[in-house]
């Protein structure tokens, strides 16, 4: 009778001490639900782990108490960091382990970023420093993450980011180098993959993180990864390789500054791959400060007047040049406009969302496979058709 209550006693205290709501989010073994704290009311995310003695066996319930208590501890040291989520409480059961959180209300990037396709490179360098700085905060105490994916990135109301999943974390020693295949497919470093393959390879470190960072970057801004193939086989030789290309309609508008970055992030030799200070110190996350304010004699005022009337002359003999987007026009290339292709790709995710995965099966890319020209815009078409119909059916 003692046992069974020892036994008990971590999921016990936890009940008395919080109210569980809606759940928010699930695993494989675990389950994420809102929950209340009884006595303030403030509101949290509890991780609930399911240790099921009947299913596992006794090595498999060692691995995950173990894997778990290494997370706790990792998370407790990486405590105060403002982007990196804070466990607030924690209880353990003989069945199950509860994992207190801060509430972060508006989710993860990867459905942010579903919504909205793609972001801004505003958007992505307020993300970017944010993920950045807490990466650097894991390095500086030798931890490795292993696991930088959208899914693992979450919002808080004021849209600042909390890194989270320490589950593939790691402390590494002095001169300790790794050499276990994990993570998410995609955003899988060569390194990583080299070990696997070659019993010889000395290892992988922290630069695999910075090696995801530069697949986030990419998928931020242009909607899916640069690695990506509906054959396993086939997208990790793309990785090893490491060539991807920044030419489609989606990088025009963007900056030279940001396709440097990436560039120097996303490369094969970890030596040669930036730090993350090194990102952090690059010119796209750079804060320029205003000047002071300037007085201006007369003959400047009437210069500057001179020059801005020059600009709007070359601006409409530029815009007198632009061609008019016409049906022919729409038809023939519908993707190569900038709003048009905003309006397709939009419509595109909000019909079929569904179709996107996350975790090890993630292929958000599926939407943007093959001939995303012809795909999307018949996608649209048909969501418009259909839309027509039915506003026919209710003119009836």
């Amino acid at each position: 009778m003692t046992r069974g209550v020892e036994d008990h006693r971590g999921a016990t205290e936890f009940y008395q001490k919080y109210d569980t709501k809606d759940v928010i989010g699930s695993g494989v073994s675990s389950v994420v639900q809102r929950c209340v704290h009884k006595k303030t009311g403030k509101e949290y995310a509890v991780k609930i782990i399911e240790v099921n003695v009947e299913k596992l066996t006794g090595a498999q319930l060692e691995e995950i108490r173990s894997s778990t208590r290494k997370e706790i501890a990792l998370l407790q040291k990486l405590s105060g960091h403002p982007n990196i989520i804070n466990l607030m409480d924690c209880y353990e059961s003989a069945t199950v382990v509860f994992l207190v959180f801060d509430l972060m209300r508006r989710g993860e990037l990867f459905d942010y970023l579903n919504e909205k396709v793609t972001l801004s490179e505003k958007e992505t360098r307020n993300i970017m420093r944010q993920v950045f700085e807490a990466l650097q905060h894991l390095h500086r105490h030798n931890i490795v993450h292993r696991d930088i994916k959208p899914e693992n990135i979450l919002f808080d109301n004021n849209m600042n980011i909390k890194l989270s999943d320490f589950g593939f974390s790691c402390e590494l020693q002095p001169d300790q180098k790794l050499r276990e295949l994990c993570g998410t497919p995609c955003y899988l470093a060569p390194e990583i993959l080299q070990c696997a393959m070659d019993e010889d390879h000395p290892g992988y470190g922290k630069e695999v993180d910075v090696w995801s960072c530069g697949i986030l970057m990419y998928t931020v801004l242009a909607g899916s990864p640069p690695f990506w193939h509906r054959k396993q086989m086939l997208m990790l030789r793309m990785i090893m390789e490491g060539k991807f290309q920044m030419t489609s309609a989606d990088w025009l508008d963007r900056s030279d500054t940001v396709k440097d970055l990436i560039s120097r992030l996303i490369v094969v030799d970890p030596a040669q791959r930036y730090t993350v200070e090194q990102a952090l110190r690059h010119t796209f996350f750079q804060r320029y400060e205003a000047q002071k304010k300037r007085t201006f004699s007369p003959f400047r005022k009437f210069r500057v007047a001179v020059l801005v009337s020059l600009l709007c002359v070359r601006i409409l003999m530029y815009m007198r040049k632009v061609k008019p987007v016409t049906r022919e026009l729409l038809q023939r290339d519908p993707y190569g406009i900038k709003t048009v292709r905003r309006l397709i790709d939009g419509s595109a995710f909000r019909l079929y969302g569904h179709w996107v995965k996350k975790g090890q099966r993630q292929n958000r890319a599926e939407l943007f496979e093959n001939t995303p020209k012809a795909v999307l815009w018949e996608l649209f078409v048909e969501n418009e058709r259909s839309l027509s119909e039915e506003k026919v059916v209710v003119g009836q």
